[in-house]
């Protein structure tokens, strides 16, 4: 595993703290482990912000989800994380977007941590239900 890799994406704090000034705002809980992240998100989704008590794992997956929601947003969110979960179980099949970063975090090797990686992504979709 690329410890540094993950470092240096969740490094990536552009989207880190919340501005509590958007309507849509979720805090979610990883019943596994006891991460937490709280998201806020405009109703097009076209801007989202986070903060964690987290892994490394969940606050490279919120990293990832808030600076690409953009391209993200295009798609269905419940399938992106359901092709999320299947790559992390090894199966060859590829998200709709090319993203580098999120390939990286699919690898099968980080399958111990899917429920991590995840919770970003379930944090979203709780808030737009």
């Amino acid at each position: 595993m690329n410890e540094k890799k993950i470092i240096q994406i969740a490094a990536n704090t552009d989207c880190f703290g919340l501005k509590r000034n958007m309507p849509l705002k979720v805090k979610v809980k990883n019943k596994v482990c006891g991460d937490e992240i709280e998201i806020e998100t405009n109703k097009e989704l076209t801007e989202l912000r986070f903060e964690t008590q987290s892994c490394i794992f969940t606050q490279a997956s919120a990293a990832i989800l808030a600076n690409n929601i953009n391209l993200i947003r295009k798609y269905d969110v419940n399938e992106i994380l359901k092709i999320m979960k299947q790559k992390l179980e090894g199966q060859r099949i590829e998200l709709p977007f090319k993203n580098k970063e999120l390939d990286f975090l699919l690898l099968k090797e980080h399958k111990p941590r899917k429920e991590c990686i995840a919770l970003p992504f379930n944090a979203v979709i709780k808030a737009i239900s």
